[in-house]
């Protein structure tokens, strides 16, 4: 069933019923325990460790993992999940996957994740951005210390990175932590002229396929003259989203559809061309390429170029 994404200040329904569906999924009833990821793990031979309390996880925690597991698998460009061409089609094929979970739990199958257009705040003066209305007890709690407010005040995280090895680390449920614009290196969101210069990009990607390209995935990503766009939010946000269990916080969903949104905009007036085509570039980031999943499916980047059985989004027009 393909459901409409919108922006998240456009309709406070939907906002009601992420909020809402991010704290139902949070609720430690998965069966699954930290000890159960340890096993998991060792017997797949993975290249993650995992310490800390046991203690029963939530299907949102399920979901932190699985990135972190994705970052932890190192390629010949980039990690599983970043840093190459795959970063876009992966984390499509990941918020469908949230999105379908986000459906089952509110019971509501034309759901649709809404996303943060971060370039209109962007152009606030920065000692606003913080205090702008995402940042409110009606969305998303604090955009500094620790997240009481709200539906978000209810939300615990169970996994943390590991800061010494990268490793994951199970630990006494705790807030949300947030320290948004608070690094004096990143004071600021990203503004609609970096928007437009991922946009005018005729190329998605193109070799050596890594952080130096300059292309629509690579600029969209960050990594030029960065942290830019994608990977600025993440720092500015701070707190729980700068580590690789991002996640944790329900931002990051908001921050990957609008990134999302940027390319599916980009194709609607580019054509849905990807870089590495079939037996070219390199090895997981390639068109036909099985890309890392432990929840449904796992898909390749060629299944996931036209999202039209998912999803649709409510404007892909150009500003």
């Amino acid at each position: 069933m393909t459901v409409v994404r919108e922006n998240i200040f456009v309709n406070t329904t939907v906002r009601d019923r992420f909020l809402e569906g991010v704290r139902l999924l949070d609720q430690p009833n998965s069966g699954i325990r930290a000890s159960d990821l340890r096993d998991f793990l060792q017997a797949n031979n993975l290249p993650l460790g995992i310490r800390g309390i046991d203690q029963e996880l939530s299907i949102y925690d399920i979901f932190v993992f699985w990135h972190l597991l994705a970052m932890s698998i190192q390629l010949s460009v980039g990690n599983a999940a970043h840093g190459g061409p795959i970063f876009l089609p992966w984390h499509r094929m990941y918020m469908i996957r949230l999105e379908e979970f986000l459906q089952q739990v509110l019971d509501e199958p034309e759901f649709g994740l809404p996303y943060w257009d971060w370039a209109a705040d962007g152009h606030l003066p920065v000692r606003q951005q913080w205090r702008a209305e995402l940042w409110t007890p009606d969305y998303l709690g604090e955009a500094r210390g620790a997240v009481r407010s709200g539906p978000m005040g209810e939300i615990r995280v169970r996994l943390v990175q590991d800061a010494r090895n990268g490793n994951l680390v199970s630990v006494t449920p705790r807030p949300l932590q947030r320290a948004a614009g608070l690094n004096p290196d990143v004071a600021s969101l990203p503004r609609q002229p970096d928007v437009d210069a991922a946009q005018a990009q005729p190329l998605y990607d193109q070799p050596p396929w890594n952080r130096s390209v300059v292309g629509h995935r690579n600029i969209l990503e960050g990594w030029i003259n960065g942290p830019q766009l994608h990977n600025r939010v993440h720092v500015w946000v701070g707190g729980d989203m700068a580590p690789g269990t991002s996640p944790n916080d329900p931002v990051f969903f908001l921050n990957h559809c609008n990134v999302d949104r940027l390319w599916e905009q980009w194709m609607a007036h580019k054509g849905r061309n990807y870089e590495p085509k079939p037996n070219r570039g390199p090895s997981g980031h390639r068109l036909d390429d099985v890309m890392v999943a432990i929840i449904g499916q796992a898909l390749t980047p060629q299944g996931v170029l036209d999202p039209a059985q998912w999803y649709a989004y409510d404007s892909l027009l150009i500003a």
